[in-house]
C-alpha cells in the first residue's frame, strides 16, 4: 500500500477521532452540568438542615417534607451523575481507541516515508554510479580513438 493511500486512510481516522473527541466533550459538559446541579442540591439541603426549628407544627411538617424531597432529589441526582460518568468513560474509551489507531497509522506512514526515502536515495545513487560508469567508458573510447 502506498503512502498516499495510508494518508487518505489517516484523514478518515482523524475525522473519526475528532467526532469521538467532540462527543467526549459533550459528555464531559453534561457530566459537569449534572455535578453542578448535585452541588446546588447539597447546598439547599445544608440550608434546610441548618434552618432553625420552627415552633409551629405545620411549619415543622413542611420542613420535614422539604428534607425528604431534597434527600430524594439528591438520590436521583446521584444516579444521574453515576450514569453520566459511565457514559463519559465509555465515550472516553472509544476516543482513546481511535486516538491510538490514528497515532499508529501516523507512525506507519512515517516509517513508510523513511523506507521510501532510503529506497529513493539508493536508486539515485545507482543511477549516478551508472551514469559515472558510462561517462568513464565514453571517455576511454574517446581517448582510444
Amino acid at each position: 500500500m502506498s503512502v498516499k493511500r495510508f494518508e487518505r486512510l489517516l484523514k478518515i481516522r482523524q475525522a473519526q477521532e475528532n467526532e469521538a473527541a467532540a462527543l467526549l466533550g459533550a459528555r464531559l459538559a453534561e457530566l459537569n452540568r449534572l455535578e453542578q446541579q448535585r452541588s446546588q442540591l447539597l447546598e439547599y439541603q445544608q440550608i434546610y438542615l441548618n434552618a432553625p426549628i420552627p415552633n409551629d407544627v405545620h411549619l415543622m411538617k413542611q420542613l420535614a417534607l422539604m428534607h425528604q424531597q431534597l434527600r430524594g432529589a439528591l438520590q436521583q441526582q446521584d444516579l444521574r451523575v453515576a450514569a453520566a460518568q459511565s457514559q463519559t468513560e465509555q465515550v472516553r474509551a472509544v476516543w482513546l481507541e481511535r486516538h491510538q489507531a490514528t497515532l499508529s497509522l501516523e507512525k506507519l506512514i512515517e516509517r513508510r516515508r523513511r523506507l521510501e526515502a532510503i529506497a529513493d536515495s539508493r536508486r539515485q545513487q545507482r543511477e549516478l554510479d551508472l551514469w559515472a560508469t558510462r561517462q568513464a567508458a565514453r571517455q576511454m573510447r574517446n581517448e582510444g580513438s
